[in-house]
């Protein structure tokens, strides 16, 4: 066992959250990834006790990498001054490296653990649970600040659209994969988008440069 064990950890990590998403939690085996990552089960126990472990190793590099993302994404649109411009472009970075894909997105493992709850202690759950939250307030904050300088065209439930952003991509990764077309996602998002555009394109208070 090298000192720095990571890129092995790495490795099992991959290949847990590949299994996961093709079979389920429950429908994958640590023999399974034993075998997958060609590593020994003495390797495998050095990095995870038990398969529980394995759950929350995997959870807890979901939720990290899925916070950069969307810090990324609004580093890229910071500069922005239009509110409205602001949220279209965030949207925008996601339909970019979507239409990108040749294949189906594999899926999402918050919606994976989330079929299977009863298999996760409370704190994976809640993780879940927090992650949803965060996107789905930066986006309503968005659409305050929208609100701020234009009117909608009709009324609108400002949290059941912000939420609306994650329900696209859970809803297209499944979609994606049952009509194995790797476009659904960035088509879907376009549709929100488009949406957005037009719920507050008409009679709009001027915005000030």
């Amino acid at each position: 066992m090298p000192r720095d064990g990571k890129p092995t950890r790495d490795k099992i990590l991959k290949h847990s959250k590949d299994l996961v998403l093709e079979r389920g939690f429950s429908g994958m085996s640590i023999d399974m990834i034993i075998q997958r990552s060609s590593i020994s089960k003495g390797t495998f126990l050095y990095h995870f006790k038990t398969k529980n472990d394995l759950a929350m190793g995997l959870m807890e590099e979901y939720i990290q990498q899925d916070e950069r993302e969307r810090i990324e994404a609004l580093k890229h649109v910071e500069g922005i001054k239009d509110p409205l411009k602001r949220l279209l472009a965030f949207i925008q970075v996601f339909i970019d490296a979507f239409e990108k894909l040749n294949e189906p997105f594999p899926g999402c493992l918050y919606a994976s653990y989330s079929y299977e709850p009863v298999l996760f202690d409370q704190g994976i759950m809640k993780g879940i649970t927090d992650a949803f939250y965060r996107w789905q307030h930066t986006i309503e904050a968005m659409i305050t600040e929208i609100q701020e300088q234009y009117s909608s065209v009709m009324p609108i439930d400002k949290k059941a659209l912000a939420l609306h952003f994650t329900t696209v991509f859970e809803g297209a990764f499944i979609m994606s994969k049952a009509l194995n077309d790797a476009k659904v996602t960035a088509n879907q998002l376009k549709q929100y988008q488009n949406y957005i555009e037009l719920l507050f394109k008409k009679d709009t208070i001027p915005i000030s440069v």
